[in-house]
């Protein structure tokens, strides 16, 4: 990390090196396209090299640079925010709509969860994602976003009303089942 802070352009790239494959994993929370993905993974790279001054030595360099990656995934949900509606006239919604829950597979589990996060205000999303999607603790959704654990608190309660209020809309009476449904496919890697 001081070659690094010293302007050597090799033992930076180590860094990228070691941690490109941790961060690409991170990424997927906040899309699934590999294109971005990679670009995402290339942002975080270039604002942790802009930001090396920065990095005080005080944690782990995986912690700074993962606290990076969580913002640019951030502004990437903020500058390609999708309108707060459910699409609900794809024939694969009037489809979920009719089935129960318990008889949903995993893959159309995940394709619901996300489709409705994606309806979500970014900050909402972020804090279900990293919590429930990603299985975070508070503290830990804390120092990835550098919010307070009490904001991290209260913005899930609101995030999992507002999400609650558009499963309700479909007809879903429990959140955590869809949730627990799409795990095998959120923990798939590409």
């Amino acid at each position: 990390m001081v070659r690094s802070l010293d302007g050597d352009r090799d033992a930076y790239a180590r860094i990228v090196a070691r941690y490109q494959t941790k961060i690409a994993r991170h990424m997927r929370l906040f899309t699934r396209d590999p294109a971005i993905i990679e670009q995402l993974v290339q942002d975080v790279f270039v604002d942790a090299y802009f930001s090396l001054n920065g990095f005080r030595g005080e944690g782990a360099l995986a912690a700074w640079i993962g606290r990076i990656a969580t913002r640019v995934g951030y502004r990437y949900w903020r500058q390609n925010r999708r309108k707060n509606e459910v699409p609900r006239d794809d024939h694969w919604w009037r489809e979920l709509a009719e089935q129960e829950v318990d008889n949903l597979d995993p893959t159309a589990a995940n394709r619901l969860v996300h489709s409705l996060l994606e309806t979500l205000p970014p900050r909402d999303r972020l804090v279900l994602v990293l919590m429930y999607v990603d299985g975070r603790s508070v503290d830990e959704a804390a120092q990835l976003t550098g919010w307070s654990k009490t904001m991290i608190k209260v913005q899930a309660f609101r995030a999992r009303r507002k999400l609650r209020a558009l499963f309700a809309g479909l007809g879903i009476n429990s959140v955590q089942a869809a949730f627990e449904l799409s795990q095998d496919v959120v923990h798939e890697r590409p």
